[in-house]
């Protein structure tokens, strides 16, 4: 079953408990998604955590990623909420989301480039939009792209466009590949 369905089957009961992400074929744990009274309520997945490993998860499992899920009924600890999210939302949401993950795909870098600000743009003051601004902060501690991608709040394909537009807009430098 897919995680969508798995999901859709336990937050219809009102389920408690965990989902456990596994690889299909090593049996290996790969990550959590947190159910609470029907609620996801967080995710850990990819190494990254809350409704962007949520989506990630999805996109993985859509992407036909090998991946099985195997359902814990757990008490849930009110520590261990990050977020609320109801299952008709999270699938809404999908599905928007996907249609964006999959179309930026062509568009992403290469993981093992390196980037740069840009200190004359920076210290031109020119516009930039709040994910430009995020990715620029980012910027600011990693160069790797693949680095870029794990450490931003942003959800992949935000990060792809942001890039592009940072790199049409002449802020960022390739330093090396």
């Amino acid at each position: 079953m897919s995680l969508l369905g798995t999901i859709e089957e336990q937050t219809t009961f009102g389920f408690t408990g965990r989902v456990n992400i596994l690889n299909r074929t090593s049996g290996q744990y790969l990550g959590i998604v947190l159910i609470s009274d029907g609620l996801i309520v967080d995710c850990s997945y990819g190494g990254l955590k809350g409704e962007k490993a949520l989506y990630l998860a999805l996109f993985d499992d859509m992407d036909h990623t090998p991946l099985k899920f195997i359902v814990e009924p757990e008490v849930v600890l009110e520590e261990h909420k990050n977020f609320n999210l109801a299952y008709e939302d999270f699938k809404n949401n999908s599905q928007s989301l996907y249609i964006k993950h999959r179309e930026s795909k062509a568009l992403r870098p290469a993981m093992d480039m390196r980037l740069v600000l840009n200190g004359d743009f920076v210290s031109a003051g020119a516009n930039v939009t709040d994910t430009e601004f995020k990715l620029m902060s980012v910027l600011t501690e990693y160069s790797l792209v693949s680095d870029i991608y794990s450490n931003s709040d942003l959800y992949d394909f935000e990060v792809t466009a942001g890039l592009v537009s940072l790199r049409k807009k002449k802020a960022i430098k390739v330093v090396s590949k």
